[in-house]
Formats: C-alpha cells, structure tokens, sequence
C-alpha cells in the first residue's frame, strides 16, 4: 500500500511543545489533505468569484467537504466519526449563516451536498481500512500439490535441454 514519505521540519521550541501536548504530527501525510483543502478553496474561489450555476455548485460542496473531512482526520488524528460529525457540523452551520447574510440564500440542497461529500470520504477511508483489515488477516494458502493428483513439472523448457529418460533435463 503506498505511503507518504514523513518530512518533518524543526520547529521553534514553543510551537513544538504546543503540538507535542496536543498530539498533533505536522509531517506531509498529514498536512497534505490540507494544503489540498486551501488549494482548491482559492481556486475556486478566484475561478468562480461571481458565483456558479445549480449543478456545478453542489459538486464544489461536495469536493470542498469532502477535502474538509479528510483534511479534519488527518491534521487531528481523530476518529472518523468525530471528524464527520465535525466537517459536517460546519457545513450546516454555515448554511444557516447564509440565510442572514444579504445576497445570500440558505439551501436545503447545499446542505445535502456537503453531507453526500463528508459520506464520501468516509465511505473511501472506511473500504481503505477495511481492505487493509482483511488482507493482514488472509493467510497465504499452501498449494498442496499431491492432493490434488498433480506433480511439479521435471522439464525446465526455456532451457533448451532435452529430458533424459527420468524426465530430467540431462546433465551432458
């Protein structure tokens, strides 16, 4: 399975001792959904500033939450749950701002989209694990071979040697 190098950066000794008490790993694994998360936020936000039509929209919600759960359970190194819950929290709550901000509208839809982009993620990390689970758990079977009524092949035939009476390639 493909892993994140660790890159780990000497901090000043008071923000390493901040994240040292909270648990927090600053290594690229972890910051990487992150900067992610900040990248597509800006693009976005620069590409589509006057706002996007329906459909498009809720793909955005569904990318930005979904960045935003993963980025949530990484960076904190908290239960999937909590960060679901978390991620999703704030995508309500900030449907219900929009409803009292001017030129802003609250949407049931949106909420649904950023829900469908936290369910996502989860779903993903969810079947990541549960793969990983399964393939340390199967044992490597044994072949046997005599059982069942067959015989490793004596004739070595990329060789080029021909098999002498035994069946085996002829020491000549």
């Amino acid at each position: 399975m493909f892993r994140f190098p660790v890159i780990r950066f000497k901090l000043p000794l008071g923000i390493q001792k901040r994240i040292d008490q909270h648990y927090l790993d600053a290594s690229l694994s972890r910051v990487l959904p992150l900067i992610a998360l900040m990248t597509f936020g800006i693009l976005v936000g620069l590409v589509f500033n006057t706002g996007v039509g329906h459909p498009y929209d809720k793909i955005i919600h569904i990318g930005f939450f979904a960045l935003l759960t993963l980025s949530i359970h990484a960076l904190f190194c908290c239960r999937l749950r909590i960060s679901a819950i978390v991620a999703f929290s704030m995508g309500l709550v900030g449907e219900i701002v929009q409803g009292f901000i001017p030129h802003h509208e609250m949407s049931l839809q949106d909420a649904v989209a950023n829900g469908v982009g936290v369910a996502l993620i989860v779903a993903l990390i969810a079947l990541i694990r549960s793969e990983t689970k399964q393939a340390l758990l199967d044992d490597q079977e044994e072949l046997q071979l005599g059982e069942m009524g067959l015989q490793p092949v004596p004739v070595r035939y990329l060789s080029g040697e021909a098999p002498d009476e035994s069946g085996l390639p002829s020491d000549k």
